[in-house]
């Protein structure tokens, strides 16, 4: 007999022939601790969901904090979401796809891609369409960022600016092209004070060089051969920016820039995924980002899935870690992570709502999604013998046991798990262990006698309970046998 311990936080990786690997990593984050464990690498479960305030009768297209308050589209309306929880409708906005958003400190610019641009000042609170025809003669405006005093907007084939702290203000010889490609625009951003205009194949740096004309002017030799595929796919993230998109003649991937090069984030598994996307569904790919329990996460949210790279997972373990974020619909349903938007304000992460009006916070406390339970689903690479016939006498995951759930203490959660003797294209039945009623601290999960395997055996564990889930580590006893 020999007892193997079976790797079982290396995340999502699912290849294309499930045999090479079928890694399924649903609602659980790979945990790297910096001290001796009982293993390199844990499972926890990915945070919980909890209601913050309600806002009209529709979604979230978008969000943004302005001197500390957050403001969230919803619907039709732009709300300002305060503390306690209360909010104010500030008026309308048009159309019903995602809005892009900035500001300078006084003045919040709301930009509808292609159509409309607004203006929202406080005391007294006013909500302004922009109507200079300067701003439709240069547009229409797809994006909106700020630099230096300026609201600055893309449109198709060149990038425009406000007058200086006035978002309603536009002079009709105030633009600039990005000339190094002829492709048309497809994304602005601003990191670490300089200006970055994206095309479909290429990003080019710009910096504001001041004179008495139009002050951008491209950075020489800041060239970056990548272009962007998505415009809200692009956001800071440790201490760089990342996005979705590629280079002349690639395929889409997703990238992180590193100050002179673009290195790529995505593993094969999900440039898979990014491959099944149409030209339309990947224009809508947007991401967010957060930061919690010294982790820091960028979130991919593509047309059915969400995929979240975990930046210190990634770097403690030397390779790209991913894992993906799944919620249930009102139907009980299963369906992308329901999270549209996320922003930091009054000291809480909060999030809009891609299900209906409702406006979230992010806790490790919470271990729903505004009461509705996660589900969590983790599959492992294959065990196998040297090619050898083996027989399975013992499977353990260690789990934190005697946690029991949080709203009923009484309550005896469940962790199943399910065995695939087929290279992971299916599983068998369901066997379910208890995680341990509270204080059930030495509670173990053990299967006993699992039979015979041919080749090699996958794993597949689940829990779905309002508990705080934590997976440490999976050894099995096996015992080679005849062929």
């Amino acid at each position: 007999m020999a007892l193997v311990e079976i790797p079982i936080s290396t995340g999502f990786y699912e290849d294309s022939s499930r045999p090479i690997a079928a890694q399924t990593c649903i609602n659980w984050i790979p945990v790297v601790p910096e001290t001796n464990a009982l293993s390199i690498s844990q499972l926890k479960g990915t945070p919980g969901i909890n209601l913050f305030a309600m806002n009209g009768t529709f979604s979230n297209r978008g969000a943004h904090v302005m001197d500390s308050v957050s403001f969230f589209v919803n619907g039709t309306s732009l709300f300002r979401v305060n503390a306690d929880g209360s909010s104010d409708d500030l008026g309308s906005i048009t159309g019903v796809g995602r809005v892009s958003m900035a500001d300078n400190g006084t003045q919040l610019c709301i930009v509808v891609p292609g159509t409309t641009g607004y203006i929202f000042t406080k005391d007294p609170d006013t909500l302004t369409i922009i109507t200079d025809p300067n701003f439709f003669s240069l547009g229409p405006s797809d994006q909106v960022e700020y630099k230096d005093s300026f609201f600055i907007h893309i449109a198709k084939k060149l990038f425009f600016k406000s007058a200086l702290n006035d978002g309603l203000v536009y002079d009709a010889l105030d633009f600039g092209t990005a000339e190094a490609d002829p492709d048309n625009n497809s994304a602005i951003h601003v990191n670490r004070n300089v200006l970055y205009i994206a095309g479909n194949e290429t990003i080019e740096p710009f910096q504001n060089v001041g004179g008495s004309g139009f002050p951008y002017q491209r950075i020489s030799g800041g060239l970056i051969q990548k272009g962007v595929k998505a415009k809200f796919s692009v956001v800071d993230f440790d201490n760089s920016f990342v996005f979705l998109g590629g280079g002349v003649n690639e395929q889409p991937a997703i990238w992180r820039f590193t100050g002179s090069s673009a290195v790529k984030l995505s593993t094969q598994a999900i440039d898979n995924i990014i491959g099944k996307e149409t030209d339309a569904q990947l224009e809508a790919v947007f991401a967010t980002t957060y930061a919690i329990d010294g982790s820091y996460f960028v979130n991919f949210h593509f047309s059915d899935s969400t995929f979240t790279y975990d930046a210190t997972a990634s770097s403690r373990l030397g390779k790209p870690v991913w894992h993906e974020r799944q919620s249930r619909n009102d139907q009980g349903e299963q369906t992308k992570w329901r999270v549209s938007s996320i922003v930091t304000a009054y000291g809480k992460t909060l999030v809009g709502d891609s299900l209906g009006p409702k406006i979230g916070e992010i806790s490790t406390d919470a271990f729903t999604e505004y009461g509705t339970l996660i589900d969590r689903d983790v599959s492992t690479g294959p065990l196998q013998a040297d090619g050898q016939t083996f027989f399975i006498n013992q499977l353990e995951v260690m789990t934190e046991s005697g946690v029991g759930n949080t709203t009923d203490p009484g309550a005896d959660p469940q962790i199943t798990m399910s065995m695939s003797i087929n290279g992971g294209q299916t599983f068998g039945n369901e066997l379910s262990r208890s995680l341990g009623k509270v204080g059930e601290y030495n509670q173990r999960q053990i299967w006993d006698r699992l039979g015979r395997v041919p080749r090699f055996a996958m794993f597949r564990f689940s829990v779905s309970a309002e508990v705080r889930p934590v997976i440490i580590k999976l050894v099995a006893d096996i015992e080679a046998g005849s062929q």
